[in-house]
C-alpha cells in the first residue's frame, strides 16, 4: 500500500496518531490529532514530542522505546479538551530491525472512564446506604426512648407549667428526627418496582426538607408553589423522592449564596396527561439564572465529560424510566428553569 494511502487510512480511525523522528520531532500527525490540539499539521510539523504533550522539562518516555524496541503504555491516563485518553508509543522499525521513531497513538477511553466513575459512585453510595441503616436503627431506640418520656410528662403537665414549652419542643423535634431519617432512608432503597398514585406536592415537601440543610450551607432558600388543586401524579415514590432531591440541591447550588430556588407545580397547556414541576432560580440581587448553561450536562452525549453535579445521572436516569421528561422552559426575565414534565398516569410518555 503506497504511503497517500496509508495517510487516508490512518485519517480515518477515531484513534489520535503522531508519527516521530529519532529526535521526537513530529515528521506527521493524522487529522484527529491535529483537530483534538486545535493544530494543523504544518504547525505540528517539526515540533518536539516535548512542545506538544508535555510542556515542561520531565522525562519522556519515547526514550525508554527508542532505546529497547519495545511498545509502552503511560502510565495513567491524559485529559486533552475534556476528553480522557489512554496512550501507547509504539517503536518504528526500519527493515534491519533498527528503531528509527516512533508512533505516538491515544486512544478515548471518556466512556470507558466515565462509566467506571458512576460504578464506583454507585457502590459508594450503596456502602453509605448499608451504613446509614445500621444508623437509623441505632439512633431510634433513644429517639423513642426521648420522645415517649416527653409524651408521659406532657400528659402530667399543664400547659401554663414549668418546664411544659420545653418538653413540647424536646417531643416535636425528636419526631422531626424520626421523619427526617426515615425520609433519608426510602433515598437509599433500590427501587422495587410497586408504582402508585403519589401526591406530588407532599412528595417535593418532603424533598425540600431533606435538602434544607444543603441549601442552608448554599445560603439558598426554597419556596414550593403548587397551583393544581389535586397534584396526583402515578410511579414510584421512593424513585421520585430520590431523584428530586438530587435535583433540588443541585439546582440550588447553582443558584449560590444569597440565591433563591422557587418549585412550582403547574399544569402545562396541551399536556392533560401530564404535570410540570419548574425549577426557578434567582441569583443574589435578583437576577434570573439560566440552568439551560448551568445544568447543560444533563443532555450531554454519554461520550463527554461533564461536570455533571452528584446525581443528576442518577435523578435522569429514574425520570427517564418513569416516563417523566426533563428539560428546560421558556425565558422569564432572563430566567430559564429545569422541567421535569410527569405522568399522571401508567405508560405515558411525553
Amino acid at each position: 500500500m503506497e504511503s497517500s494511502q496509508w495517510a487516508s487510512v490512518l485519517d480515518s480511525l477515531s484513534d489520535a496518531i503522531s508519527v516521530h523522528g529519532e529526535t521526537g520531532e513530529i515528521v506527521w500527525a493524522n487529522k484527529t490529532l491535529c483537530k483534538l490540539y486545535r493544530r494543523s499539521f504544518s504547525e505540528l510539523r517539526g515540533l518536539s514530542c516535548q512542545q506538544v504533550f508535555h510542556g515542561d522539562d520531565s522525562h519522556c518516555t519515547h526514550e525508554k522505546v527508542l532505546a529497547t524496541g519495545t511498545p509502552l503504555q503511560l502510565d495513567g491516563e491524559v485529559g486533552v479538551s475534556g476528553r480522557v485518553f489512554s496512550v501507547t508509543i509504539e517503536p518504528l522499525l526500519d527493515e534491519r530491525g533498527k528503531t528509527g521513531g516512533f508512533a505516538r497513538v491515544m486512544h478515548d477511553v471518556t466512556a470507558t472512564r466515565q462509566a467506571k466513575d458512576q460504578l464506583l459512585q454507585a457502590e459508594r453510595f450503596a456502602t453509605l446506604g448499608q451504613l446509614f441503616s445500621g444508623l437509623a436503627h441505632d439512633v431510634g431506640t433513644p429517639l423513642n426512648i426521648i420522645s415517649g418520656y416527653s409524651e408521659f410528662l406532657l400528659m402530667r403537665a399543664q400547659p401554663d407549667d414549668p418546664g411544659h414549652k420545653e418538653l413540647s419542643a424536646i417531643l416535636h423535634q425528636t419526631r422531626r428526627i424520626a421523619v427526617l431519617f426515615e425520609e433519608a432512608l426510602e433515598l437509599t432503597r433500590l427501587p422495587h418496582g410497586r408504582t402508585g398514585a403519589i401526591d406530588i406536592e407532599s412528595l417535593l415537601a418532603g424533598s425540600l426538607n431533606l435538602a434544607e440543610h444543603y441549601l442552608r450551607k448554599a445560603g439558598v432558600k426554597a419556596e414550593l408553589t403548587c397551583r393544581i388543586s389535586t397534584p396526583l401524579i402515578y410511579g414510584e415514590a421512593s424513585q421520585f423522592k430520590q431523584a428530586f432531591f438530587n435535583l433540588v440541591v443541585n439546582t440550588g447550588r447553582q443558584v449560590e449564596d444569597g440565591g433563591n430556588l422557587d418549585v412550582v407545580i403547574d399544569q402545562p397547556p396541551n399536556m392533560p396527561e401530564f404535570l410540570a414541576v419548574e425549577l426557578w432560580g434567582t441569583e443574589a440581587g435578583a437576577r434570573g439564572h439560566d440552568f439551560s448553561r448551568s445544568l447543560a450536562s444533563l443532555f450531554g452525549a454519554p461520550s463527554e465529560v461533564v461536570k455533571s453535579g452528584l446525581g443528576l445521572s442518577l435523578a435522569k436516569d429514574i425520570l427517564d424510566k418513569a416516563g417523566a421528561r426533563i428539560t428546560f422552559g421558556g425565558p422569564r426575565e432572563n430566567s430559564i428553569p429545569l422541567v421535569v414534565y410527569l405522568p399522571t398516569k401508567s405508560g405515558t410518555r411525553p
